[in-house]
């Protein structure tokens, strides 16, 4: 149901996106580029603002009950879009509408973390809902300005949040916790505050390519379903590789793929720039479209499992909503010079992205080969285990790394076994039984590593040091 809430968010923020200056046009009758600019900014200031808000309210209510509250809200904040009688009246439904449905951000870290095959099979879920729901709101979208006034299609978004209301009523229950999400509450580090900053620009980089992208195709003399269509070839060309950039994930690691994702993207946006035939411009929003299956799995995987949930998340929440704020601001003093002007710039910014990518913890499978919880209490403190991407495991979790008390140290006087005096030998050479140069291999072998370094092993006495195990010579074959 959370994924639902998720999804409808996407399509009551972002259906007429692209069909702002249309819908602004027809209905109200203003023709300034700005307008559409200064509406999208004024929209992305409300969630700004409302952001931390529902993190503080999620702290006493649990998210369930406030995800139904804001619910309810969308409903009546819809159905006054019908009935807005100008400009002015619509940005300001607009913006508490944005407002109400900010609080299903922040179940993000808790659906992906609830997957139960693990945090990237819960991060691409996550993104193949948000991508479905721009192909319908994009669709909407076109439905809404295909009618001669606009503003008699605006129902069917209210009906649509009206039956997420009732769905909400049905089967949300409230948990026992007071947020209801489901991973650990990290600190707001400088990690953290690092990744957020990322996810600032890279949302500049890909919403301000997307206002005035069909204003564009349709001064290039393509018709209005042409734009359409090339309008939503991106989100189909993600949810085709999702499949394909989760396995990526998993055998290249977050960061390499999250610089080919961001090459590809920047090549397609460029290319949009430089043709205006629709069929070679399918081609370069395809191309877009791939490299954000690449980069936006990559950077989500990277994100939750740093930040986890509560403060921390809230931090890149604000970062990326602080992006859409700054994207339409890009997007409308690009687009003043030209109308294709906005597609380079964005690409540029996303070749900058690629350089400066973020590094990721361990990949999956090193992850998993850390061996047990004694390894894990040998090389961190008897409190938390750190996870692979340098967050912290849940709390049931920490259960399982936690090395157990060690028991009361004991006089030496009491454990020493006494030695008789015809019990003692005279000194000589030591000779080492057989088996023990094995013996002090294997317990190098057992031996915890150092972060980043081969295993040692000590010695044998009177021969000569022991290779690392992890340059020992090989068998000849």
């Amino acid at each position: 149901m959370l994924l639902a809430a998720a999804g409808l968010h996407m399509v009551t923020q972002s259906a007429l996106a692209p069909f702002y200056p249309a819908l602004f046009r027809a209905a109200y009758g203003v023709e300034a580029l700005a307008a559409t600019g200064l509406f999208l900014v004024v929209c992305q200031v409300s969630a700004v603002v409302a952001l931390p808000l529902w993190g503080r309210a999620c702290r006493r209510v649990p998210l369930a009950r406030l995800v139904t509250a804001g619910q309810t809200a969308a409903v009546l904040l819809s159905a006054a879009l019908v009935l807005a009688p100008s400009y002015a009246v619509f940005t300001g439904v607009s913006v508490l509408l944005v407002a109400a449905k900010a609080v299903v951000l922040l179940a993000y870290p808790g659906l992906a973390r609830s997957h139960p095959r693990g945090v990237l099979p819960g991060v691409v879920q996550y993104v193949a809902v948000l991508h479905a729901a721009s192909v319908a709101a994009t669709l909407l979208g076109g439905l809404v300005v295909s009618v001669p006034d606009p503003r008699t299609a605006l129902p069917l978004l209210a009906v649509v949040e009206a039956v997420l209301l009732v769905a909400c009523l049905r089967l949300l229950r409230p948990a026992a916790g007071p947020t209801g999400a489901a991973g650990p509450a990290a600190p707001a580090g400088g990690d953290v505050w690092r990744l957020a900053g990322y996810v600032l620009l890279t949302a500049v980089a890909v919403y301000a390519a997307r206002p005035y992208f069909t204003e564009y195709v349709t001064d290039a003399g393509a018709s209005a379903g042409t734009a359409t269509l090339l309008f939503v070839l991106p989100h189909l060309a993600v949810l085709a590789l999702l499949p394909v950039a989760g396995r990526l994930r998993a055998r290249l690691g977050g960061r390499p793929l999250l610089r080919y994702g961001m090459l590809v993207a920047a090549a397609g946006l460029t290319a949009q720039a430089a043709v205006t035939d629709p069929g070679w411009l399918a081609v370069a929003r395809l191309v877009f479209g791939a490299g954000l299956a690449l980069g936006q799995v990559a950077l989500d995987e990277r994100v939750i499992r740093a930040s986890g949930s509560g403060a921390a998340y809230s931090v890149v929440a604000m970062g990326q909503t602080a992006g859409l704020l700054l994207a339409p601001m890009v997007a409308t003093a690009a687009a003043s010079a030209a109308l294709w002007a906005p597609l380079p710039v964005c690409g540029a910014l996303l070749c900058v992205l690629a350089v400066a990518a973020p590094g990721g913890g361990r990949s999956t499978a090193a992850a998993a080969a850390v061996p047990s919880a004694a390894v894990a209490s040998a090389v961190t403190p008897p409190a938390t285990v750190p996870s692979a991407a340098g967050g912290q495991v849940s709390p049931g979790a920490e259960r399982v790394g936690t090395a157990p008390p060690a028991p009361p140290a004991v006089p030496a006087a009491e454990t020493a076994p006494a030695v008789l005096p015809q019990q003692r030998r005279a000194p000589g050479p030591v000779v080492p039984a057989a088996g023990a140069a094995t013996g002090a291999a294997a317990g190098a072998a057992a031996r915890v590593r150092p972060e980043g370094g081969p295993p040692t092993a000590t010695p044998p006495p009177g021969g000569r040091p022991a290779l690392p195990l992890a340059a020992a010579p090989l068998p000849p074959a």
